[in-house]
């Protein structure tokens, strides 16, 4: 795990002047029919981190492309880009029009973006309630029948009570009932513990939709390419 945080962090930190990359398509062993596509074609490329703070931290890495016809290429069509070799060659980016096109595209990507965390996190958040609501409901209901049983025994014994004519059955029969009583008395304590318990979880919930609705974003630009599919 180390090596690997290792080598990010080198990734991170590594120079990434303006170039021009001429991606080799011809000599690629398997057939990549979304780059293939671009054969013949050259543009401009630009890759951003996107970091977004909510209930965690996510980092994305997005690409934004278009060739010199003005085609828009997706995320994925710039990923299997690099996964062909290229040759690299010193380069000045073009400015002007180009970067402007880039920089839209990339507000464009990020937006998107950060709309499906957004979704994603809320739809956490729904699942996350219908689970405390069913866990709610499945306590009070337990809590509820528990205090039910009890004052069903204390009914039926005082009905024996009653019917009974030896006084030591008597006997027993009202320690039966005064035991039943306290039963009775802590069950009920016990249906406060439990809403208490709900009141907490649901406090922790809204604690929850509080950061989600503080999300917070940042978007790093790492580099810009002349690119070429040969």
């Amino acid at each position: 795990m180390f090596f690997v945080a290792n080598h990010l962090n080198q990734a991170r930190e590594a120079p990434t002047p303006e170039a021009e990359l001429s991606f080799d398509i011809s000599r690629h062993p398997v057939k990549v029919s979304i780059v293939e596509a671009l054969k013949g074609q050259k543009g401009h490329l630009a890759l951003s981190r996107l970091t977004i703070s909510s209930f965690d931290t996510e980092e994305h890495l997005l690409f934004s492309a278009v060739t010199d016809s003005g085609q828009v290429l997706d995320q994925e069509q710039c990923e299997k880009l690099f996964q062909c070799n290229a040759l690299v060659s010193p380069r000045q980016v073009a400015t002007g029009p180009v970067t402007d096109k880039l920089k839209s595209e990339a507000e464009r990507h990020a937006a998107a973006t950060i709309s499906r965390s957004l979704d994603e996190n809320n739809r956490l958040f729904q699942d996350e309630r219908d689970k405390l609501e069913k866990w709610a409901d499945d306590l009070i209901l337990a809590a509820e029948k528990a205090l039910r049983d009890i004052k069903a025994r204390i009914k039926l014994l005082n009905r024996q009570a009653r019917q009974a004519t030896i006084i030591a059955e008597q006997h027993e029969l009202q320690k039966q009932i005064v035991e039943q009583e306290k039963k009775q008395r802590r069950q009920r304590q016990r249906i406060f513990e439990v809403e208490d318990d709900i009141i907490e979880k649901r406090d922790g919930l809204i604690t929850k939709l509080e950061k989600q609705m503080t999300q917070r974003t940042a978007r790093e630009e790492l580099f810009t390419i002349r690119w070429a599919v040969v």
